[in-house]
């Protein structure tokens, strides 16, 4: 009985962790895009944001994450941005060190 409970417990444990350690960074990130973006129309592909996941600055326990931010989706007013997210884990879990929106030139009106 005590190993099938080990067992459980070892399989409960390696699921969590199964994307590498990535979640918590996610769950940071689209908590402050949340936060920041609260009353607009926004989508993230939460996958590829989780896939873009990459050490950031050399630095032990810092991620940087991308992907692209679709705003308005559907409307005739979309347009398309790069979110970016840099994320410090510790023990004590996942912070937001920084946020970026990259807009494409293509998408701003330069009064043409």
């Amino acid at each position: 009985m005590r190993s099938i409970l080990l067992a459980s417990l070892t399989f409960s444990l390696c699921a969590c962790g199964g994307s590498g350690g990535n979640q918590a960074a996610v769950d940071a990130c689209m908590a402050e895009a949340n936060s920041r973006l609260a009353g607009k129309s926004f989508v993230i592909d939460s996958e590829k944001f989780a896939a873009s996941a990459e050490a950031a600055d050399g630095a032990a326990g810092m991620l940087q994450l991308s992907a692209p931010i679709v705003f308005d989706q559907g409307l005739e007013s979309e347009f398309t941005q790069v979110f970016k997210c840099k994320v410090r884990q510790d023990a004590s879990g996942a912070s937001v060190i920084s946020l970026e929106f990259i807009w494409s030139m293509d998408d701003l009106d330069l009064g043409k």
